[in-house]
């Protein structure tokens, strides 16, 4: 056998940042280990040491920057270090991967620009559309110029939602290699399924934010009449739109019907998903939710929007799918899914966890990622 591929991952982790991004890492990482890669992973808010992923244990850098003093000074004192640690650790590593088209993808190829690396770049945008890489890219002081060191020192781009293709073009970001790998879950033994309950008990996870169109919801279940006493809906989570969803939510008399039932530990979630009988998934935009994964992977319909990445699965009979950010539409969505029988619940619910048994293990999509990892490695040799 040869030398294990070393991989530098740029990216924050669990349990310092917990979103979904964050998440996803972890797995990845877990698993590149497992798989046989040495991976280390540097970011600006996690510590120097090791970081226990599953079983794997990695070593973990900081990158320091100022916080406090603004956007710009933040950035800059990011790039400085970045560009620090690559020269020091620059015959380290064969290859990098940054999960997002944000600072560290602009860092990195700036510092490859001025040959302080020649580390073959993969870069992962995070979400399609609303406050995603793109808007992040074109909000960037000079990002025409930022776009242009982009292209041209990006190796591969790995696209989980179709919808950052179309932004990418826009931006005229074309030369990196583009693969079309989803985002990946651990799958469990499945859940055992064969009754719905009444009235049918609806959850929805994550963060209280724009972004989730949960006042979306709030509006479509408004729309829905009697059809409304068919279900009750647990909300788990936090953020900054909590009390003011919750103060809709007993204004327009709905809080026998949605609850906010709090936040969920990582290990809880699979136990509250059994007890369920359909995941939601009303946001504006998303890259791939894992969220809605895990509810597919055990056993759940969805019903979502066309917020990217997702929704094409669930669209082959996993769930429901209406467009996003339309309360009339999520409204018929709604009706539709709660006029469906129990059997047609079942039958959605064990679809959706075969599409990820067959698409979205994280064995497997951990290999696609490592064999496009170790080509551009090569190609780089």
């Amino acid at each position: 056998m040869g030398d294990p591929l070393r991989i530098l991952v740029l990216a924050n982790l669990p349990p310092w940042v917990m979103g979904g991004a964050e998440h996803q890492t972890a797995r990845l990482v877990e698993h590149w280990c497992r798989q046989g890669a040495h991976v280390e992973v540097a970011g600006f808010r996690i510590p120097d040491g090791n970081a226990r992923l599953g079983q794997a244990s990695v070593r973990t850098h900081r990158l320091g920057t100022v916080t406090g003093l603004g956007r710009g000074i933040r950035g800059m004192t990011y790039l400085a270090s970045l560009a620090q640690f690559a020269w020091r650790n620059r015959a380290r590593f064969d290859v990098a991967y940054c999960r997002g088209l944000a600072d560290a993808a602009l860092g990195l190829s700036l510092a490859k620009s001025i040959r302080l690396v020649r580390w073959p770049l993969m870069a992962v945008p995070i979400n399609a559309r609303g406050q995603g890489d793109a808007n992040f890219l074109q909000s960037v002081p000079g990002w025409p110029l930022w776009r242009r060191l982009l292209d041209g020192q990006v190796d591969a781009i790995n696209l989980i939602n179709a919808d950052i293709a179309e932004e990418l073009d826009a931006m005229e970001l074309c030369r990196p290699q583009r693969s079309h790998i989803p985002n990946g879950i651990d799958v469990r033994p499945a859940i055992m399924r064969t009754a719905i309950h009444h009235p049918r008990r609806l959850i929805w996870t994550g963060r209280f934010e724009y972004q989730k169109g949960l006042d979306v919801l709030i509006d479509a279940l408004g729309r829905i009449g009697p059809l409304l006493d068919r279900c009750v809906i647990d909300l788990y989570g936090d953020g900054p739109l909590r009390q003011s969803l919750a103060e809709r939510v007993e204004a327009e008399g709905m809080e026998n019907v949605v609850h906010f039932a709090g936040l969920l530990g990582k290990d809880d979630v699979r136990a509250k998903l059994e007890t369920a009988d359909a995941f939601l998934l009303p946001s504006r935009y998303e890259g791939m939710s894992n969220a809605a994964l895990e509810a597919m992977e055990a056993g759940l319909p969805v019903l979502c929007t066309s917020c990217g990445g997702i929704d094409l699965a669930v669209q082959d009979d996993a769930g429901w799918v209406c467009p996003a950010g339309d309360a009339a539409r999520l409204a018929e969505a709604l009706e539709t899914m709660l006029s469906a029988t129990d059997e047609q619940w079942l039958a959605r619910g064990r679809q959706a966890r075969s599409i990820v048994e067959q698409r979205f293990r994280i064995e497997d999509v951990a290999a696609l990622n490592l064999e496009w990892l170790k080509m551009l490695a090569e190609s780089k040799a």
